[in-house]
């Protein structure tokens, strides 16, 4: 069976059981899922690249899903920045692994809540379709 890694942070532990609920439903159908914990949004990306390393190439296809929320402090612009950065070395260096981010960066509850379904379930979906591109 195909398997997908779901790689998923500890905060906002409401919104990320969301995310994890949407993205497992929509890939229950067709595929295996795996999930590891990230302590925050920076370590997705290395947590991600141990689990490649260690799994002998069994997945198609790996999610992120996470929130950085912005604070009072410029940590917000340095965390989404590094976090992208990190996850797109990552599906560089791993062209044959479909790799879709859901870290979904927000000024405010509001924004987030308006957000975490939709943008879970468009990239869930994204990912289907990007593993079915690099299948054929």
């Amino acid at each position: 069976m195909n398997k997908i890694l779901i790689v998923r942070t500890s905060w906002y532990e409401e919104h990320i059981s969301k995310m994890l609920n949407v993205s497992k439903e929509i890939f229950e159908k067709n595929f295996e899922c795996s999930e590891v914990i990230a302590p925050g949004a920076l370590e997705l990306s290395a947590l991600a690249s141990n689990e490649i390393s260690v799994s002998n190439n069994e997945y198609k296809g790996i999610i992120f899903l996470g929130i950085v929320m912005r604070g009072e402090t410029s940590h917000y612009d340095l965390v989404t920045q590094e976090t992208f950065r990190s996850i797109g070395v990552l599906s560089d260096n791993n062209a044959h692994i479909a790799i879709i981010n859901n870290v979904i960066c927000v000024e405010n509850k509001e924004q987030l809540e308006a957000r975490v379904v939709k943008s879970t379930t468009n990239n869930a979906h994204a990912l289907i379709k990007l593993i079915n591109e690099k299948s054929s």
